[in-house]
């Protein structure tokens, strides 16, 4: 019961991943008529939750538009098989599922989401011999989160209006078994005010629907920023890579919002068992954090982590892990 408690207050504005703008969720238009396929309550939680458009933009965090060098920083000069230049992840599919549990007592409900994304990495980069090459590394990534749903009516006739939803946790994603090669394992954003929020379990982890007034509680606020505020991000990260990892902070949206900045090293510990620690920070103009870009609305900021084999070998896997934050411009 402790934990439905906690679930049931903490109400959430992650979609995973993580960094697009997104408006409040909506429901059918006409009241009267059920959405299509939707013949139950349990189809009617399924299609709200893959509905919403947090659940729908997952897959816009980590997807890239274009071959991008600019905001990620300068790479140096390494003993590699290439010399990344430019990169960037393709999303070609995606396979969305929603599995809804009824908790005991029947007013609340969670709805696992999950979704297979596939597609392609591309690097372009200069290979050993000084020739510039395009290296595509396709790949399969997994991300997961829960939705709370709360039961507000019993009508047998407008059935799909019976549950709406409510709370929803962090999305946390990354490459499929076997090749699952590193872990953020926490992610703490150091708020303007002061506040600090922390999160290791990124599915468990919620935060408050600022439109949801009819409910108390919970753990924080969804941040909420005015333009060109700072903020601090550091992410600690476990990975099986002798060498450092490369983790990107993505957030903002649009051609002119969207930012893509590379944290910076400031901790790394052995653990003796062939894996390292390390810890990562923002940095922005010689200054530790971030700026927040003007656009006002509802965003995602990911964590972005991925082996450095992922980009400098031609041959290793693509491997990372990627969960986010959800803040607000206002």
């Amino acid at each position: 019961m402790k934990k439905q408690l906690e679930i049931l207050f903490g109400f959430a504005l992650i979609a995973g991943i993580m960094l697009t703008g997104c408006k409040d969720s909506a429901g059918p238009v006409d009241d009267e008529q059920a959405p299509a396929g939707v013949t139950n309550e349990m189809d009617a939680m399924k299609y709200f939750a893959l509905q919403d458009e947090f659940v729908k933009n997952t897959e816009e965090t980590i997807s890239d538009d274009n071959l991008y060098p600019a905001d990620y920083g300068t790479f140096g000069k390494v003993t590699a098989e290439i010399t990344p230049l430019r990169f960037g992840r393709f999303v070609t599919s995606v396979t969305r599922t929603a599995t809804p549990t009824i908790l005991p007592g029947d007013s609340i409900a969670i709805v696992l989401v999950e979704k297979e994304i596939m597609g392609l990495f591309k690097i372009r980069g200069i290979n050993g011999v000084g020739d510039t090459v395009t290296i595509e590394k396709p790949f399969t990534d997994n991300s997961t989160r829960n939705l709370v749903f709360k039961r507000i009516d019993r009508d047998s006739r407008r059935y799909w209006r019976n549950w709406v939803p409510v709370a929803t946790s962090l999305v946390d994603g990354g490459t499929a078994t076997p090749n699952d090669n590193i872990d953020i394992t926490m992610v703490q954003l150091f708020l303007p005010n002061g506040d600090t929020i922390t999160v290791t379990d990124p599915n468990s982890y919620y935060l408050r629907y600022r439109w949801l007034r009819m409910y108390d509680g919970g753990r924080k606020d969804v941040p909420e920023f005015s333009a060109n505020q700072r903020a601090i991000l550091q992410a600690t990260v476990v990975s099986a890579s002798a060498d450092t990892d490369f983790v990107a902070l993505r957030y903002g949206v649009g051609t002119f919002q969207k930012r893509r900045m590379r944290l910076a090293l400031v901790s790394e510990v052995n653990n003796g068992d062939g894996t390292y620690t390390r810890v990562y920070q923002t940095r922005d103009g010689g200054m530790p954090g971030f700026v927040i870009h003007p656009h006002r609305g509802w965003f995602h900021a990911a964590v972005d982590a991925m082996t450095r084999e992922t980009l400098y070998d031609d041959t290793a896997p693509y491997s990372v892990n990627w969960w986010g934050i959800p803040y607000r411009v206002f």
